[in-house]
């Protein structure tokens, strides 16, 4: 054990242990030990923090529940491929009283931080299981802990700018197409991927301003029962795609992109790889008719990246839809495979880093800007170096669980693309309801997935105004630092403000939209069915407002005074453009 000011550590015997205070912020806790063939045991950061002024917690797997944990409940765990390790603990009026973050964002982290019930402490715990090998090894870690008084999105970019700047986990370049609108093809396609029927509907998602085609699971097999059996070949079905290379040729006509989407680590029971890799498997799922690849094994990656590789050669494509990067991890319960004579790595961790490094390395080699999407939870900072997409995990047809999915990805992803779940609705769902999912994912990348020939007029002028405001607005929306108003009810107003103009998306009826004194002119996204706003300004105020309805056309033109509160009646799931006269 070694004691270092409020600092704990516990670790094995014969491990030799150091505690460096680097900044106000950082410790540097240092391990050596002799290395032996079996498990040398873990370490344990252990230390408490008083909960003054805090009654919530923020971590990017939290989802809806921002409660503050117990210290004896589950410990929250982070690998490489899901989430990250940072916390923040908040007050109700949405300021950070003490964030902490780990530099180890790839090892296999049990992170317990929860209420001690005898002296209403935070007691924080962080278990590291430590690497086996032969010889003399070592480890290190840095711990973060800030108290400072921020807003709560404020601390969450320190912890990014931190990752990126003192710890090495520089981000992938994002092109510019990253930031356009996608079309995707998995809601409205599923697996009937007939590449005729792509063709006709890249044409007509590029009329609506949707500059990427991404082409989702089903392409490499005529079998549509959902389930990964057919995974692995990596080749088309001739029924539906008789020549993938034209098939891109003609959807780069139409002035779209093209993506393709892999289940990376799955091998179908019923492809032909399945024989050649079942000696070099972490696991069998028989409900997905799939095996998991072990990537510690030089030959699994060598094809894995091979088949990306001949892909882009053969077929032209603009990026990769990389899936189930979290899948690579033995059954629930169960051990990993000991390392045999044919793996060069221990840990499944470092052997998907050296995957996915070598993967973007070797495809940014032929194509400078190529995409290469992820999606939640494989979402930390080094998923940042070798993606340069993020998008929130699936929630069809459901803008409450997009918009919380996209503001929390903001928070921890700096200038990675984020990306909304795809967007579908029913063809005979209103306009209203259609503007709704819009105002939703305004603050991400839209991904659209419905059949865009089935739209109603009014669902298709919805849809055109939407992604035509988001492109407008793209500066403010996605280049700008986003701060939030109450995280633990989940978003109800986010703001944007930059070189006096102001976006505030108030997504709660009744949510008052504060007027800040700089704001030359001010977008107010009504994204609820509240037929009005309420504007707060501590100044006197004059404007003139433009009020538009859910498709965009103006409802009304008028002058206001904002002096305190003000209720501007205004159109449901509308818009209102607000121009300073003073």
């Amino acid at each position: 054990m070694l004691q270092h000011k409020d600092l704990t550590l516990l670790y094995p015997d014969k491990t030799q242990a150091e505690i460096t205070t680097l900044s106000p912020l950082v410790e540097r806790i240092s391990l050596r030990w002799q290395g032996e063939s079996v498990s040398p045991g873990s370490l344990e950061l252990r230390w408490t923090v008083p909960l003054i002024d805090t009654q919530f917690e923020w971590h990017p797997s939290c989802g809806f529940d921002r409660s503050l944990r117990v210290d004896w409940q589950a410990p929250v765990s982070f690998k490489i491929s899901s989430s990250a390790p940072v916390f923040c603990f908040y007050n109700a009026a949405g300021r950070s009283r003490f964030t902490m973050a780990l530099s180890d964002v790839k090892t296999l982290l049990h992170c317990s931080l929860g209420v001690h019930e005898e002296d209403g402490t935070l007691l924080c715990r962080v278990e590291v299981p430590l690497k086996a090998g032969e010889g003399e090894q070592a480890y290190e870690l840095l711990l973060y802990r800030s108290f400072e008084d921020l807003s709560f999105a404020e601390a969450l970019r320190r912890v990014t700018a931190w990752w990126e700047k003192d710890c090495g986990l520089a981000p992938s370049p994002v092109p510019t197409a990253a930031k356009e609108p996608f079309y995707s093809c998995w809601y409205s396609f599923h697996q009937e991927t007939i590449a005729q029927e792509i063709e006709e509907e890249s044409r007509r998602a590029a009329a609506l301003g949707m500059k990427t085609l991404i082409v989702d699971d089903g392409w490499q097999t005529a079998d549509s029962h959902r389930g990964y059996a057919y995974c692995g070949d990596w080749q088309p079905a001739k029924e539906k795609i008789p020549d993938m290379a034209a098939h891109v040729r003609k959807v780069h006509e139409n002035g779209v992109k093209y993506m393709l989407w892999y289940s990376v680590p799955f091998v179908g029971y019923r492809s032909r790889h399945f024989v050649e890799f079942r000696d070099k498997l972490l696991t069998m799922n028989d409900a997905a008719q799939a095996a998991v690849l072990d990537p510690r094994y030089p030959e699994v990656r060598a094809y894995l990246i091979g088949v990306y590789e001949k892909a882009l050669l053969d077929w032209d494509l603009d990026g990769f839809k990389l899936d189930f990067i979290d899948s690579f991890t033995p059954e629930r319960g169960k051990p990993l495979p000991p390392r045999t004579p044919g793996m060069d790595f221990d840990l499944v961790e470092d052997a998907v880093d050296c995957l996915m490094t070598e993967v973007l390395g070797r495809l940014r080699s032929i194509k400078p800007d190529i995409l290469i999407e992820f999606r939640q939870s494989y979402i930390g900072p080094c998923m940042r170096g070798y993606g340069n997409l993020f998008r929130v995990s699936d929630c069809p047809n459901d803008a409450i669980s997009n918009r919380v999915g996209i503001v929390d990805l903001r928070m921890t992803s700096g200038n990675t693309a984020v990306h909304s779940d795809m967007l579908m609705w029913h063809r005979d769902d209103t306009p209203q309801a259609v503007a709704l999912q819009l105002q939703g994912v305004v603050f991400g990348v839209p991904q659209v997935s419905v059949r865009l020939d089935k739209l109603s007029e009014e669902q298709a002028r919805t849809l055109r105004f939407w992604l035509t405001f988001m492109q407008e607005e793209k500066e403010l929306l996605l280049e700008t630092p986003l701060e939030v108003e109450s995280p633990q009810e989940l978003y109800p107003l986010v703001s944007a403000r930059r070189d006096g103009r102001a976006l505030l998306a108030v997504y709660a009826g009744g949510h008052a939209a504060p007027i800040e004194q700089g704001d030359r002119e001010v977008l107010v996204l009504n994204a609820s069915l509240a037929d009005a706003l309420v504007l707060i300004s501590k100044t006197p105020r004059r404007f003139r407002a433009e009020l538009l309805d859910h498709k965009g056309d103006r409802v009304e033109t008028r002058e206001l005074l904002v002096d305190g509160a003000y209720l501007l009646p205004a159109p449901p799931c509308g818009l209102a453009r607000l121009t300073a006269l003073d």
